[in-house]
């Protein structure tokens, strides 16, 4: 609808209005289906990977209203119907022991969970969707090698983490696949970035406005991704006696925070183009997303690899 909306102008606001509402009545079913799974298990519902989508799908939807509260925004709304419909899916992929509801393991019965893990969880649909919309705006402003080149960066780590997740591949041939691929389409970026510097840039008010919100994703995510991460450290304490193991997860969160906060103070100087930090957005969902699924599934361990 959000596309049939793009399209058709003179029905813009009708059709925009009513796919605006369908992704209201999907938070409302979201919602309720996340506050029966709570009160069936007895539990808030974060226990494993299906309920942590349910969370990121809700957080996607959060999201979108929080920023489309005053207006329609272009692109935000096909974006996360997108988005949304692709978690949706790989749930209701995952094995059936993954949708079924079973006793916390002993490593999650703490208070610190619901503390600490809803806010990273809606970090990182804020930050899904501040990298999709940078590749919005690398095209829309005429970098469009660029922005291809950061599709099929993405489409490898996700096409990994897939392969990982359902054990398709040994984990040797996944790992390679996920660093030599993503090293691979980063350098990629990189070269198509600098190729493209040199070609007049053709800025609009719409991709003015999608870099804009892309940087308010971000804005609004850093202050949960920190205080994640400070709970995370409480809850270690808590739990193992020390507030930090240097765990691949645990650096991994680390490096996501850092990635963020160097874009947010290089967009607060002007140090960059519009461009090249909508790159660094990308770089910073890819960093996103090994930390969220990558560590987990790649084979690589830890003490989160029940997460």
């Amino acid at each position: 609808m959000f596309i049939l909306s793009n399209a058709l102008a003179k029905q813009r606001k009708v059709i925009g209005n009513i796919a605006t509402g369908s992704l209201v009545v999907c938070f409302i079913c979201v919602s309720l289906a996340l506050l029966v799974r709570g009160v069936t298990a007895s539990r808030f519902p974060i226990a494993n990977l299906y309920e942590s989508l349910l969370l990121l799908s809700w957080g996607l939807l959060v999201a979108f209203l929080a920023l489309s509260l005053k207006k329609q925004l272009p692109y935000l709304g096909w974006l996360t119907a997108m988005a949304v419909s692709a978690v949706f899916l790989y749930a209701s992929w995952l094995p059936a022991s993954q949708h079924e509801i079973r006793p916390l393991m002993p490593a999650l019965v703490s208070y610190w969970r619901v503390i600490h893990v809803p806010p990273l969880i809606v970090s990182y649909a804020f930050f899904l969707l501040s990298g999709l919309l940078s590749m919005i705006h690398l095209w829309l402003s005429g970098r469009r090698k660029t922005a291809l080149a950061c599709v099929a960066a993405c489409v490898v780590s996700v096409s990994s983490i897939y392969l990982g997740t359902f054990s398709i591949l040994p984990a040797a041939n996944v790992q390679l696949l996920f660093w030599g691929g993503t090293a691979a389409t980063v350098a990629l970026i990189l070269s198509m970035l600098f190729k493209e510097k040199g070609l007049p840039c053709t800025p609009t008010a719409t991709s003015d406005t999608v870099e804009e919100v892309a940087q308010r994703c971000i804005a609004l995510a850093f202050p949960l991704l920190t205080f994640g991460i400070i709970t995370g450290a409480l809850w270690a304490n808590h739990a193992w006696g020390s507030y930090w193991s240097w765990d691949p997860k645990e650096s991994m969160s680390l490096a996501t925070w850092f990635s963020y906060a160097t874009y947010l103070h290089l967009r607060a100087r002007h140090q960059l183009s519009s461009d090249t930090l909508s790159v660094c957005a990308v770089m910073g969902l890819l960093i996103t997303l090994l930390t969220y699924l990558g560590f987990s599934f790649l084979g690589l361990g830890g003490l989160h690899s029940y997460g």
